[in-house]
């Protein structure tokens, strides 16, 4: 958010330079043509933050040799399966997978807390500045505007509680008399005149309602209301508050030519100028006739002058107003740069493996039938003479060659299928590993159940690209969440509102969420966050102690068809600490769970410990090089990070901090980027008009993000083709996983993109999800 915010207000000093030196050069002496100008500079100003994503355009270049671009990269898991480890892909790729991880030990259950004086050593060098910074903004901000609103209400009473003016001179206009004011005041529309102006001459009296009713037509009280809000937003900069006291003085300037052509007396409408700053008070809000630092400029002014300007009519303005436009989208606009149209090709499949290993009819039969991967997926094997096909729900048909007993790879050498069998039965059990989503368990299922997944897969899958672009919850599906979590905390689940897959999933691990949701405490807020390219609802739940990201799949009927969690923790900032207070950790039990994402770029494998109660090491992981790894713990359950002779290399504090933490080569903290990438928004250009198209370009890619995309290829151009095209894109930031971040604007609504990119350009990282 600050950086949109600096961004603008950058913009706008140079929108107000260029303005500035404009009126300058043609010598604009006209008061009414400045004050159109710097207005027409106020709203741009005001709507720059919402202006600069519309305005950029994209100019296609022929693309040059790839650079090398090493960054840390990762993926922000989309789907609700909290696996060990989790391969860089896009988010919408990951099948959901279980409510709690299959693969915790009995010790993350127990978690403990170090010491309050190691906590807080650990917990000082990982403040973030930007942090910091964003709440000093904030709180200037809120003051300010909170100040304006207070000084609206009292103002808007004064007004309601003033007596309206009956009298023949007060015709034409709103003039209400109050015995608050000492001087004239303009509050929106209405003029306020002090209880002494009966006492008034006739010609004093005139002099200020003709420069009253100048305010009110020309609107000033509400354009300086849009400046106090434009000051109120962009405090820290110093042209806000110098375009809003340039409006003021503008404003009153327009007002006094206004009641000099009334009364073609100078002198004498300076002297009634002067008597009226003589009772000049403070007012919460309005336009005061006269305000002390300002009246002896304007007295010099009009004993100066020698003839009124003509009154400009608003067709005038509005032509100077238009006349300003491109002005506004230059400041506003920038120009990207975007590889031209690259000619893609289809993906030619590669010959079979040459393993050499031959099996009969016979034993292939065993392995034929369909296997529950999730509720949404069902892997389908099939024989067609001596060779074995599989097909997972809405996934490419694949050709298998046995590598050995049991254990078959696809064409392309990326799937591995290895089939669990008892004796010399069929198949009970499948376990699918894909470079995308890791190992997968399934067991055999029947027809029956394996139809009633596929006909869940395919409302999803039809009802998603709707969902995703109009981002609305499904009816009932927050009540629904409320319910399920009650009753899984109370450890009878009411399984006629859910599928039966679901069914079964949560008895499986019915004991591990009855504990973790009664730890948590009762729900305090559940908040709608928006609908993930997969067609689920994403909620945020706010607990007693402690939060997490759900996610539900809603049928059109009211019956849950699925239901996923992510565990944030409780709020602590989290860190890192030195390896050097390892003895003096002592893990305290019962804290609110979180997952983390560990994401080893320290070039060499890396291992991960959890500490017992008694600050044993256990449950070791291994942190794969340049792959992101989830590890679910406690906010009080330290993880100690190691190379692999198992040597300390730093201590991670779970917690907001940490929930995406990047281990670099030299053990320090990775140093956060503000810029993006070098050539991300051209690759991410590319990639979304070649999946529209039906043609990714996957030498592109790695083979992570290829195999993802080739098994989402369909559903993603679905999801394209109902946001319609690119109109444009603008970078909003890194993600904590070192991620450039994206809005994407299409002709049918908005989405957020994240890509990282690796040696020679290549697509590393893809998130999709929706803009909140």
């Amino acid at each position: 958010m600050l950086e949109l915010l600096v961004e603008a207000a950058l913009r706008s000093i140079v929108l107000g330079a260029v303005a500035g030196l404009g009126l300058i050069l043609a010598r604009t002496r006209n008061l009414q043509v400045q004050m159109t100008a710097w207005t027409v500079v106020l709203l741009v100003s005001l709507a720059m933050p919402a202006l600069t994503p519309w305005m950029k355009v994209t100019i296609p270049i022929y693309e040059h040799p790839a650079r090398l671009v090493k960054i840390t990269w990762t993926n922000v898991a989309e789907a609700g399966g909290f696996s060990e480890k989790a391969s860089k892909i896009p988010a919408q790729a990951a099948a959901p997978g279980p409510l709690v991880a299959a693969a915790a030990s009995p010790e993350a259950s127990t978690p403990q807390q170090p010491d309050v004086g190691t906590a807080v050593l650990a917990y000082l060098p990982s403040l973030d500045g930007r942090l910091l910074a964003t709440g000093i903004y904030l709180f200037v901000a809120s003051v300010m505007l909170l100040r304006l609103l207070i000084g609206m209400i009292l103002m808007w009473r004064v007004v309601r509680a003033a007596r309206p003016a009956r009298d023949s001179w007060a015709a034409g206009a709103n003039v209400r008399v109050s015995d608050v004011v000492l001087v004239p005041v303009t509050f929106a529309s209405t003029i306020l005149l002090p209880s002494s102006s009966s006492a008034w001459t006739a010609r004093k009296r005139r002099a200020v309602l003709l420069h009253e009713r100048s305010h009110v037509e020309n609107g000033d009280f509400y354009v300086l209301l849009l400046a106090t809000i434009n000051r109120a937003v962009f405090w820290f900069n110093p042209f806000a508050w110098w375009l809003f006291i340039r409006l003021a003085d503008l404003a009153e300037a327009v007002s006094d030519d206004a009641a000099l052509a009334g009364l073609s007396d100078p002198r004498r409408y300076a002297d009634i100028l002067v008597e009226v700053a003589d009772n000049a008070q403070r007012l919460p809000a309005g336009l005061a006739m006269a305000r002390p630092s300002t009246v002896r400029r304007r007295v010099e002014r009009i004993l100066a002058a020698t003839a009124v300007p003509a009154r400009m009519g608003w067709r005038r303005r509005l032509l100077i107003a238009t006349t300003l436009v491109p002005l506004a989208a230059l400041s506003a606009g920038s120009v990207a740069r975007s590889a031209a149209p690259a000619q893609t090709r289809p993906l030619v499949p590669a010959a079979p493996p040459m393993t050499g290993y031959v099996m009969d009819s016979a034993r292939l039969d065993r392995y034929v039938g369909q296997f529950e991967i999730n509720v949404t997926m069902v892997l389908t094997v099939t024989r067609e003479g001596q060779e074995l096909f599989v097909q997972s729900t809405g996934g490419p048909r694949l050709r298998l060659s046995a590598v050995r007993d049991h254990e078959f790879v696809d064409e392309l050498g990326e799937v591995n299928v290895t089939f669990v069998v008892n004796g010399d039965g069929p198949a009970t059990e499948v376990i699918l590993r894909e470079p995308n989503t890791g190992s997968r368990h399934g067991p055999r299922t029947e027809a029956a159940m394996a139809a009633e997944i596929a006909a869940t897969f395919q409302r999803r899958t039809a009802a998603a690209p709707d969902r995703f672009r109009d981002q609305t919850p499904m009816p009932g599906g927050k009540t629904a969440l409320r319910g399920i979590i009650e009753d899984l905390r109370s450890g009878v689940p009411n399984t006629e509102t859910m599928s039966p897959q679901l069914t079964e999933k949560l008895r499986r691990q019915l004991p591990q969420l009855q504990a973790t949701l009664r730890g948590w405490g009762a729900v305090d807020s559940i908040f709608f966050r928006g609908v993930g390219p997969g067609g689920y609802d994403i909620y945020g739940v706010k607990f007693a102690n402690g939060s997490a990201e759900f996610r539900i799949d809603v049928a059109p009927g009211g019956r849950i068809d699925d239901v996923n969690f992510n565990p944030r923790g409780d709020g602590t900032l989290g860190g890192v600490a030195d390896c050097a207070l390892e003895p003096a950790l002592k893990p305290a039990r019962d804290t609110a769970p979180i997952r983390l994402s560990l994401i080893n770029h320290s070039g060499a494998e890396m291992h991960a410990f959890l500490l017992d109660g008694a600050g044993r090491r256990v449950g070791r992981r291994t942190l794969e090089n340049d792959t992101s790894t989830f590890v679910w713990t406690s906010i009080a359950r330290p993880l100690i990070v190691t190379d692999q002779s198992e040597q300390c290399r730093q201590i991670v504090l779970p917690g907001e901090a940490t929930r995406f933490h990047i281990i670099e080569a030299s053990g320090a903290n990775a140093v956060r980027r503000i810029t993006p990438l070098v050539g991300s928004d051209e690759a991410l250009q590319r990639h979304i008009d070649s999946v529209r198209h039906g043609l990714p370009d996957y030498d592109r890619m790695t083979p992570v993000v290829a195999a993802a995309t080739r098994q989402l290829l369909t559903h993603t151009q679905a999801i394209l083709a109902k946001l319609g095209a690119v109109r444009a894109m603008s970078f909003r930031g890194v993600s904590p996983s070192g991620n450039d971040i994206y809005t994407v604007q299409f002709d049918n609504g908005w989405a957020e993109w994240q890509i990282g990119l690796v040696e020679n350009g290549r697509i590393a990282s893809l998130v999709l999800g929706p803009q909140y």
